[in-house]
């Protein structure tokens, strides 16, 4: 097959977890025989760097609706312009690549009006992989000019300004309007909210979980109580975006409760990763205001290579997200690893973060709870240890990047049926019970990270 992915973002300039599995995904189905391009954003790169890369299949001509950070009011004057060269950016990649099938992912920042055209000229041949809330949640535009601002002045301002924006953002919705013939979902949560809030075909929207070369992560027992200092010194970790709804600072909160009750001893957190640097600084300032500077280490964003070296250096893996995950390919490492995970369950992430079995859990901005949590896994090492294999376990039988694509390149082949029929795909694992629709993202992003 001939396949056109589309994603906001691609390796190396990426953002969150998702658009390396995009280029995980394209190695996949290259190392298959499939002939790939990839359409992204020309974000990251550097002045006079080219747009299109031939022999790596890679073209950045697109343009992001907006900061990445924060949102510049002032894009509004070329938003028609963007929108149209981004439209004629597409036209002209899927005119001269001719693929058999398009397959969209990570849409945040960008026109609907992508995968509209795609599928005004591939009508049935586009396949989409839903990882966040893009599809029916209002996009950054909408966010920013229906909210208010703190300062009178501007808030008035923006209200007298706003209708004129939100009517042309209004036009393009009406006008790229998408059909979503097939759409995969990461999680069942992430499928549950597609058919709540889109009128969707229960039959055209499916569940395929990602995944992880589980082989890359070596399990490592590890012996997390022991005598002295040794009994409190849990090595743990955070990492992935440094962002408000990722809840960094529930972690670090729970750090300052397990100081005053004199609890820490030799026991320490490294974070990693970055973000917005508003956000930064303020995690940076609670580390001092809690005098946590001996037991609570930054180390940056490290590169994807290091993640298994990270993991297997550190006993267990925070987890502390605020909003609804799709679900985050880093508790399935941290779970192949043999780190245990503390986490909350948002969206996606309880169907293989369960309490007691695969890991442990605490509700949402709870940073006694997660005080709690540690201290348990710190004193019972029966406990630990049940709890770091069954999640190796569950990893292997439903989280395995081997499973995840060959659903993938079947349901693409189901697209086009006429030029391609590879071999029935692996059976998709038994989806959980019922619950409710996930709420929608938070405006700064709506995409899976970590």
């Amino acid at each position: 097959m001939r396949i056109l992915f589309v994603s906001t973002f691609y390796p190396p300039y990426v953002v969150g977890g998702w658009e390396q599995l995009v280029e995980d995904l394209n190695h996949g189905l290259r190392s298959r025989g499939h002939e790939t391009l990839v359409l992204t954003t020309n974000h990251g790169l550097a002045p006079g760097q080219p747009l299109i890369d031939l022999a790596a299949g890679i073209d950045r001509s697109l343009f992001l609706e907006s900061n990445l950070q924060f949102y510049q009011p002032t894009d509004m004057f070329s938003y028609r312009q963007r929108t149209q060269h981004n439209l004629d950016a597409t036209r002209a990649v899927i005119e001269h690549f001719r693929p058999d099938v398009v397959f969209v992912h990570i849409m945040w920042n960008l026109s609907r009006g992508i995968p509209w055209l795609a599928e005004q000229l591939l009508p049935g041949r586009v396949v989409y992989y839903v990882a966040d809330h893009w599809a029916y949640s209002p996009d950054l535009h909408e966010v920013y000019w229906r909210d208010g601002a703190g300062d009178p002045l501007r808030r008035t301002l923006k209200r007298i300004i706003a209708p004129l924006p939100l009517y042309i953002v209004a036009q393009d919705r009406r006008r790229f309007r998408l059909a979503f013939e097939k759409v995969l979902c990461v999680s069942e949560a992430i499928r549950r909210a597609m058919l709540a809030n889109l009128p969707l075909d229960p039959h055209k929207v499916e569940v395929v979980y990602n995944g992880i070369d589980v082989d890359t992560f070596s399990f490592r027992p590890r012996s997390v109580v022991g005598t002295g200092r040794r009994q409190s010194g849990l090595r743990l970790l955070y990492a992935g975006s440094l962002v408000p709804h990722k809840g960094v600072h529930v972690a670090i909160n729970a750090m300052g409760q397990l100081a005053r009750q004199g609890a820490l001893g030799a026991m320490r957190l490294t974070i990693i990763g970055s973000g917005r640097p508003d956000y930064e600084s303020v995690l940076h300032q609670a580390v001092v205001d809690q005098g946590l500077q001996d037991w609570v280490r930054f180390g940056g964003r490290v590169p994807r290579s290091e993640m298994p070296r990270q993991l297997a250096d550190h006993d267990v893996l925070i987890f502390p997200s605020e909003w609804p995950e799709p679900l985050a390919r880093m508790t399935q490492e941290a779970m192949a690893s043999g780190a245990v995970v503390v986490g909350t369950t948002t969206g996606g992430t309880g169907e293989i973060l369960e309490e007691g079995e695969t890991g442990l859990v605490f509700v949402p901005g709870d940073a006694v709870g997660l005080a709690q949590c540690i201290r348990r896994l710190a004193g019972d090492q029966a406990l630990f240890t049940r709890l770091a294999t069954n999640a190796r376990r569950r990893v292997e039988e439903k989280f395995s990047f081997q499973r995840m694509l060959d659903q993938v390149e079947h349901a693409l082949a189901s697209a086009v049926p006429a030029t391609f029929a590879p071999a029935p795909a692996a059976p998709a694992p038994a989806a959980p019970a019922p619950a409710a629709p996930a709420p929608s993202a938070p405006a700064f992003r709506q995409a899976a990270e970590s």
